[in-house]
């Protein structure tokens, strides 16, 4: 399988540090503010590419979004089989950090990400970082967000609008966090079928509230979608941390 990929993080205008991290296939990329997108390609049987984000107000979110992504890079190999066990060991590691750091405990992310095996894929994700399918011209999100917002939505309490302006759309139901006491309350597992010239995006919360579907549908209609994507979001507020990884399947 080839695949090719481009990706993107920054602070955004008004953060001061990025608490967003990425795992691009065999690397990590934590606390940086990219100027232009980075892109490649790969061949091989196995990819996994994730986003990370640190929980804002909380302690240490760009540590926590580092530790944990270290933590999948590091069970790579498992991450298709189980998951769930993966994110758990990842949950580990923030609680062993934390036992020894006792100022940072509560330190936590959201995080979500997929992985290619052969034609198969595994879609995973605990809190509110997303992944999207870009297929036939429509664009399909595989991840449910474990948020007070998405269960009010999903409840029929309120519409998407409302949803937009909800004064706790930043508060979350299940997340990573480094606290012993707290368990992952919710993780979401999807596996999916693998197609030729299968496009996917997983990005944090500060891309997909700054971009509506239909425009992120627009970008990856055209014929660059990264360099539209950072068009369209030097025109936001971008007011948290941006990030994204754009992922094509070229060849099975």
């Amino acid at each position: 399988m080839k695949v090719s990929y481009s990706f993107y993080t920054n602070a955004g205008k008004v953060r001061q540090n990025n608490e967003d991290a990425l795992l691009v296939i065999d690397r990590v990329f934590s606390e940086e503010n990219f100027e232009s997108c980075k892109n490649d390609s790969s061949d091989g049987n196995h990819f996994l590419f994730a986003v990370a984000d640190g929980m804002g107000g909380h302690r240490k979110g760009e540590l926590a979004s580092r530790l944990t992504l270290e933590s999948l890079l590091e069970n790579k190999n498992k991450i298709y089989e189980n998951p769930e066990d993966v994110l758990r060991r990842a949950k580990k590691k923030l609680d062993e950090y934390a036992m020894k750091n006792p100022s940072d405990l509560g330190l936590g992310c959201a995080v979500a990400g997929l992985v290619l095996e052969n034609e198969n894929g595994k879609v995973f994700n605990v809190g509110d970082c997303r992944v999207y399918r870009f297929i036939n011209n429509k664009l399909i999100r595989l991840t449910k967000d474990h948020s007070v917002v998405e269960s009010l939505l999903s409840m029929g309490l309120i519409d998407e609008i409302q949803a937009k302006h909800h004064p706790e759309k930043h508060i979350l139901t299940s997340f990573i966090v480094g606290d012993p006491s707290v368990e992952i309350s919710d993780i979401s597992v999807r596996d999916i079928e693998i197609y030729e010239d299968d496009v996917f995006l997983i990005c944090s919360d500060g891309f997909w509230n700054e971009l509506p579907d239909d425009e992120i549908k627009m970008a990856l209609s055209g014929e660059d979608p990264s360099i539209t994507f950072l068009e369209l979001l030097s025109k936001k507020p971008l007011n948290d941390n941006i990030s994204f990884i754009l992922i094509r399947v070229e060849e099975l």
